[in-house]
């Protein structure tokens, strides 16, 4: 009886990690280039039991699950839909690859392309933060031009300069790269950087790749199981009570 209490809140606990997931999910369902998180789960050893009876051999009468746990997390990295925006400072990466951005604590990754220019005309992200070229720089704009962005990247002004290229980059693992705030992306140590062969899109955004309708039927089912979870052990605990307090006393 004890065993299933364990049992009924190790899946509380795996439910409760689920929901923060979903929740999460849902809360950045209109995040540019956001990449929604499935949690993958596992069971504890089974245990085995036997029936001990006094001079007979034990007689194995079946297994008994001992509950589940998070194994880990990922990202789903499959691209979104596109979203026009027509907006020349807007740009969707096509493929799989991210832009390059430095920030106080290193260089970082997005898919975000929803950047803008600062006072030193300089393309960065709506946090301030740099936009990095092909080479590794910062990109600088010329002052009252509008440009345009091949899909490899190149930057060409509309006095017909041409300037940096944007920095696309791939990662060998996806999985080692770690998500952090403002929609970025940290390289592990020991993840692999490779070249990719994305395009660029002037004039979009690269939406969500969240789909509300599914990921709200996930939550309810979710929730539905929490709450059966919770009936069990209030089910078990009603037991144990008459245990103590009534077979206890006769």
């Amino acid at each position: 009886m004890i065993r299933g209490l364990y049992t009924a809140a190790s899946s509380m606990n795996v439910l409760e990690k689920k929901t923060n997931i979903r929740s999460n999910n849902l809360a950045n369902v209109n995040t540019a280039g956001f990449k929604k998180s499935e949690a993958i789960t596992a069971s504890f050893p089974e245990m085995l039991l036997s029936r001990i009876e006094n001079g007979k051999a034990d007689k194995e009468i079946g297994e008994l699950a001992t509950g589940s746990y998070v194994e880990q997390s990922f990202k789903d990295m499959s691209q979104g839909v596109f979203q026009r925006t027509d907006n020349y400072l807007d740009f969707a990466v096509e493929g799989k690859g991210f832009f390059v951005i430095e920030t106080d604590a290193g260089n970082r990754y997005t898919r975000d392309g929803n950047f803008t220019i600062n006072s030193d005309s300089e393309l960065v992200t709506q946090s301030g933060n740099y936009v990095l070229d092909s080479a590794g720089e910062r990109i600088q704009l010329i002052p009252d031009q509008d440009f345009r962005v091949s899909a490899d990247g190149q930057i060409t002004f509309n006095n017909g300069l041409q300037g940096a290229q944007i920095a696309l980059m791939n990662f060998e693992d996806e999985s080692q790269l770690l998500q952090q705030g403002d929609n970025l992306y940290a390289a592990q140590e020991g993840a692999v950087a490779v070249e990719t062969d994305a395009g660029i899109a002037q004039g979009y955004l690269e939406g969500s790749n969240v789909k509300i309708v599914e990921e709200m039927a996930k939550m309810i089912k979710t929730t539905r199981h929490y709450e059966s979870n919770q009936k069990v052990i209030s089910s078990i605990d009603e037991t144990l009570n008459k245990v103590i307090n009534e077979v206890g006393r006769a």
